[in-house]
């Protein structure tokens, strides 16, 4: 083999080398799942006394709670959790008094300013969507059964 074609060959590895390097640079940063931390703070339900609470824990944890205030007396519904482990969001609920206290879990599959969770194998609600309208405001969607599903918005307290 001649020295000008090891040269170009060399050039070649080098360059398709410094291609390869680049795409998985641009894979870690892209692969990078937003997170919901716009949630953290207290929230009302609109024309309700309904209240979710969700208390930022570090960058891939959220915990919370949903709540009524029913004549000055806090009730609990249901205690709430966003994590993000290994790049994969999960939202959990345990409802009081539902599901033996075992927290159901929702897998994220759309984020940006719409968070969108599912779980297509629960029984009601299969997906929950939050999408952020500004930093004051949230549309909330519990989706599944049509005759049950139902949406709100939530006004930061």
């Amino acid at each position: 083999m001649n020295a000008s074609f090891l040269k170009k060959l060399k050039i070649k590895m080098r360059l398709l080398l410094l291609i390869i390097m680049v795409s998985g640079i641009f894979q870690q940063l892209y692969a990078q799942t937003v997170f919901p931390s716009f949630l953290n703070g207290t929230w009302k339900m609109e024309d309700k006394e309904v209240y979710e609470h969700w208390d930022l824990m570090n960058e891939n944890s959220l915990k919370g709670i949903s709540y009524a205030n029913r004549n000055g007396v806090i009730v609990v519904m249901e205690y709430l959790e966003i994590s993000n482990i290994q790049n994969e969001v999960l939202y959990s609920a345990t409802v009081v008094d539902q599901n033996n206290g075992d927290p159901i879990y929702f897998k994220l599959i759309q984020s940006d300013s719409i968070f969108v969770f599912v779980n297509p194998y629960h029984d009601f609600p299969q997906k929950i969507v939050y999408q952020k309208i500004d930093d004051k405001k949230i549309f909330v969607q519990v989706l599944g059964k049509k005759e049950e599903e139902f949406s709100y918005f939530l006004i930061k307290k």
